[in-house]
């Protein structure tokens, strides 16, 4: 956990990112003893967070991919081969895991069941109410599929200059996806939050602009280093002016289907990217809380993958039925499930990363060396 690779800032963020959609889903569990405007007030964009912070963690890897090799179909093929390792094992053992459960509880599953295993189950429709989690993993493998495979065509055939090839690729992806949820938008008229969320902030097609925002700061890090660097203190402040601004917007005005349509999204993207410069040059913390998000930041992943369909609605309404032979004190009760749901999240997501993520990771990093070797 203290490796000097770690970047705090990056794993600060990262830590962040994954407490807010904790923090989010766990209203659920109390929201007949709290105010919602008061308790979402502090609750960040966390998914938007981790599609820029993955943007440009991704978007690194993939220009030094670029920049250091001919970028070989082989090239291309293994950098799918790693993310894959990273993120297919974890999602399909957890997806796996909550078919049995349903199956052997008696709950109904999707129709389009098999989709979810190509993450085409929220490409251009809503999200099935099963694992409705995993709308966010969909749009992050797309981008790992579409945006490498679109580099290496365009630098193939298309052009000469690797790095304008490359950022034409995310401007456009940018400013076409940008557009695409504003037609939407003006087209279907959104009636209230619930349509917003599922046909605009939730689908593969209207989403992929915000790992690329993370991209663009990737570009400028690695071929504008100087200029990425010179002002990061304003841009940090900057940045998180704009974070709080959609919660600050919501709290003087209420919910604004405008709002969220035209720029809700885009802000929260623009505003991780404007911190980026500055959390990428903080590279290390001391004292507990330096340990204690360092270790969140590990194991983020798995416990986005265990929080909500696992724990929060499975495991959670089971306990639920026994804790009424002791009391039936409803704000007892909800805090009670508050507090199981967050040490549960943390306890489970600590064993998958332990005894499963990790594993797959280390195989990973053997079958690396394995192509290296072969390659010498």
């Amino acid at each position: 956990m203290t490796k000097t690779n770690r970047i705090y800032g990056l794993d600060l963020l990262r830590a962040i990112a994954i407490l807010s959609v904790i923090y989010s889903h766990s209203f659920f569990l109390v929201v007949d003893h709290i105010n919602e405007r008061a308790y979402t007030f502090f609750s960040l964009d966390g998914v938007t967070l981790f599609f820029v912070l993955s943007g440009f963690l991704i978007g690194g890897i993939l220009l030094k991919t670029i920049s250091g090799t001919s970028f070989t179909s082989l090239d291309l093929l293994g950098f799918w081969i790693r993310r894959w390792f990273r993120t297919l094992p974890n999602y399909f053992f957890i997806l796996i895991l909550l078919i049995f459960l349903a199956v052997i509880m008696g709950k109904p599953l999707p129709s389009n069941l098999f989709s979810y295993f190509f993450f085409c189950q929220n490409f251009a429709s809503p999200h099935p109410a099963f694992f409705p989690e995993a709308w966010s993993l969909s749009v992050e493998e797309w981008f790992y599929l579409l945006i490498p495979a679109g580099l290496f065509f365009s630098i193939k055939f298309f052009g000469k200059s690797k790095e304008r090839a490359i950022l034409w690729w995310v401007v456009i992806t940018i400013l076409a996806v940008t557009l695409l949820r504003i037609i939407r938008a003006v087209h279907y008229h959104f009636p209230d939050f619930e349509s917003w969320d599922n046909y605009q902030r939730k689908l593969v097609i209207t989403r992929l602009d915000s790992i690329m925002y993370g991209f663009l700061g990737a570009w400028l890090s690695f071929y504008r280093k100087e200029a990425w660097l010179r002002h990061k203190k304003l841009l940090f402040a900057s940045g998180l002016i704009l974070l709080f601004y959609p919660r600050v917007h919501e709290t003087l005005f209420g919910q604004d289907l405008f709002f969220n349509n035209y720029f809700s999204l885009s802000i929260t993207s623009l505003a991780t990217l404007l911190m980026l410069p500055a959390l990428s040059q903080l590279r290390s913390g001391k004292g507990i809380i330096y340990r204690f998000l360092t270790f969140v930041s590990i194991v983020s992943y798995s416990m986005y993958l265990v929080n909500f369909s696992l724990i929060q609605l499975t495991i959670i309404p089971s306990l639920s039925r026994s804790i009424v032979i002791f009391t039936t004190n409803q704000l007892i009760i909800s805090i009670f499930r508050y507090t199981i749901y967050w040490v549960f999240t943390f306890a489970f997501a600590y064993l998958l990363y332990t005894f499963f993520e990790k594993p797959m990771m280390e195989l990973r990093e053997r079958f690396g060396k394995q192509q290296k070797s072969a390659k010498a």
